[in-house]
């Protein structure tokens, strides 16, 4: 059982909130993209659809590598590395899922 405050369970935390935080980037990146008759029509709408997925993406891996700064031997390549292996993952399993009637279980 994990003590309050101990450092296994401060590191846990840190690393579930940073996960968390670029699991959730991929996701609204991914509803921008799919609905994007909800953005404004002029330039500030086209900004936010060609250039808003990345640079939520970026924000929240460059705020997860700073949130996991202190906790573990992992440097900072490593962790940037890992969560965008986090962020390659959720997009394709959100992809998966949403063309998976036109795939029709066929994965080549």
């Amino acid at each position: 059982m994990l003590e309050r405050g101990s450092p296994r369970a401060v590191a846990i935390g840190r690393w579930g909130a940073s996960l968390s935080l670029v699991i959730a980037a991929m996701l609204i990146g991914r509803l921008i993209r799919a609905y994007p008759f909800l953005l404004p029509n002029r330039l500030p709408g086209l900004a936010l659809y060609e250039l808003g997925p990345g640079l939520i993406l970026a924000s929240a891996t460059g705020a997860a590598i700073t949130i996991t700064r202190g906790s573990g031997s992992l440097g900072g390549l490593a962790r940037l590395a890992l969560f965008g292996l986090a962020a390659l993952v959720t997009g394709a399993i959100v992809l998966a899922v949403e063309f998976n009637d036109a795939l029709r279980g066929q994965w080549i």
